[in-house]
């Protein structure tokens, strides 16, 4: 078992069975969540809809029971935007981030931003849209919202089926602690259940377990409801379409398939195709939605749920370098830390942590910067040094900032050497996330996994453009490349 900690204290992160010290049986359908940060899955509900427990066979009804509700309103507004149905339309799709699952592909704290007033009005328009063409609340239909509503991506359809479904994860969790024994409490759950009556949003106070980090409970979910990555997008539409209806999108629909695109770029068209060719999209989803495979939280091929034990590891094999008095101490330090972090990797024969259990695909970027908080922290608190992952430096988010006071601050970019912004990273996004948090030192971490990584073109290409913005005198930028390629046992080599 992973060893108790208090993230309220910075030192890590923590699951639920560590939390209440629990052994989680074998066999138990429960994801045992990490309580500090969100896990990058999410509730499918097409999951859901398959499951015939008594607990779930019916949410189906509950789902399209909400949205037939919200039709309706739209349908009494007669598209008139300031009616009062219109008004509670959209104030009935406004959802608070359901932080009690800590779910969500981006991977931060458990506190989000849900669905707000611009998107809620989004929805309304794509589901009068819906109401247009003909069509109501039948399984698609938040498949489709997904395509033809900027902005409505899967981490907001599980916000939005996790709240309507609140009540269900509620019954299922308070089940698991008293079979458990884990101690709960009052807790006010906000959005615990809505009633058609008055088109509203209740919230309780239920007892539940309480989160470590944030003055609310934790709700836990079956695993086999949880996905890794999406299956319908605006992007995946349009590819689907350009295989399998391209005659239909040349001729009939005009479109010239002759171009490159870029993801962003196929999104939009995706959307745009979904507002012209509703028929199509119906196709589309009920095919990506045929696969009814839930993430293998056991084996975690991907490393989406192991990645804190991982690093634990890496941050277990490395020595903490010396707390810091001064800036020029802090930019040492800064550097000694990242270092561990190739060391350990290099090595120290940890470079599997970045890889699955074949080595025949390595981690993503998001998992990577994980696996290095966590390898990074328990050195931070060693030295008194705050950290903050994702800190918004007023031009995007930069992936860490370290600080010690206001004296001393510097940060962290992470990027894989095959990224298509590998050097836009160093001679764009740093600099300005530099300028943001006036921090004049940053280093820019390049984790490669191939061999075409590491020629000395691809290199070259950051080397260079680090070395030429550090002469210009008002940031340093230190380029570490960390080499991740799998390597021969010592035995072996």
């Amino acid at each position: 078992m992973v060893r108790p900690c208090d993230p309220r204290q910075g030192q890590c992160a923590m699951r639920f069975s560590v939390q209440h010290q629990i052994t989680r049986p074998e066999g138990a359908d429960w994801f045992d969540t990490n309580v500090e940060m969100d896990s990058p899955l999410y509730v499918d509900p097409f999951l859901v809809f398959d499951d015939q427990e008594p607990l779930w066979k019916d949410a189906h009804d509950d789902l399209v029971g909400f949205f037939d509700a919200t039709l309706d309103l739209l349908s009494r507004a007669q598209g008139q935007r300031s009616s009062m149905h219109w008004t509670k339309a959209h104030r009935f799709l406004q959802f608070r981030e359901p932080k009690e699952f800590a779910l969500g592909l981006s991977m931060g704290h458990p506190e989000g931003s849900g669905i707000g007033p611009e998107l809620a009005g989004d929805m309304c328009e794509g589901l009068q849209f819906f109401l247009d063409h003909g069509r109501g609340a039948d399984d698609r239909l938040l498949a489709m919202m997904a395509v033809l509503v900027r902005g409505l991506g899967v981490d907001r359809i599980s916000d939005m089926v996790c709240n309507i479904w609140k009540a269900r994860f509620i019954t299922y969790t308070q089940a698991i602690c008293a079979e458990l024994s884990v101690p709960i409490g009052d807790v006010i759950v906000a959005n615990s259940g809505w009633s058609t009556d008055h088109y509203r949003w209740t919230s309780s106070t239920i007892q539940l377990p309480t989160s470590p980090v944030f003055d609310g409970a934790v709700l836990l979910t079956p695993h086999r409801f949880l996905k890794d990555i999406p299956r319908v997008t605006p992007e995946g539409f349009w590819s689907w379409a350009e295989t399998n209806e391209n005659e239909t999108l040349r001729f009939d629909l005009n479109y010239d398939l002759a171009e490159s695109l870029s993801r962003s770029e196929k999104a939009r068209l995706g959307r745009e195709l979904a507002h012209r060719a509703v028929d199509l999209l119906e196709r589309y989803v009920d095919e990506a939605t045929s696969d009814p495979t839930a993430y293998n939280v056991t084996d975690d091929p991907k490393g989406l749920v192991r990645w804190e034990e991982a690093g634990r590891e890496i941050a277990s094999a490395s020595v903490a370098p010396a707390a810091p008095a001064t800036q020029a101490d802090f930019e040492q330090w800064l550097t000694d830390l990242a270092l561990t972090f190739k060391t350990a990797v290099e090595d120290n024969g940890l470079w599997p942590a970045l890889w699955n259990d074949g080595y025949t695909q390595h981690r993503a970027e998001k998992i990577v910067q994980v696996i290095a908080r966590t390898t990074w922290i328990e050195h931070c608190r060693a030295s008194n040094i705050d950290v903050t992952r994702e800190a918004d430096c007023g031009r995007g988010p930069v992936d860490f900032k370290f600080s010690r006071g206001w004296e001393m601050r510097g940060l962290i970019e992470i990027k894989l050497i095959a990224s298509s912004q590998f050097t836009h990273g160093a001679d764009t996004q740093l600099p300005i996330y530099l300028k943001g948090e006036q921090a004049p030192f940053g280093i820019y971490l390049c984790v490669g996994y191939s061999d075409k990584d590491f020629t000395d073109e691809r290199l070259g290409l950051v080397t260079d453009a680090c070395a030429a913005i550090s002469r210009r005198g008002q940031v340093t930028i230190a380029p570490i490349f960390v080499d991740a390629r799998p390597k021969p046992s010592a035995s072996k080599a």
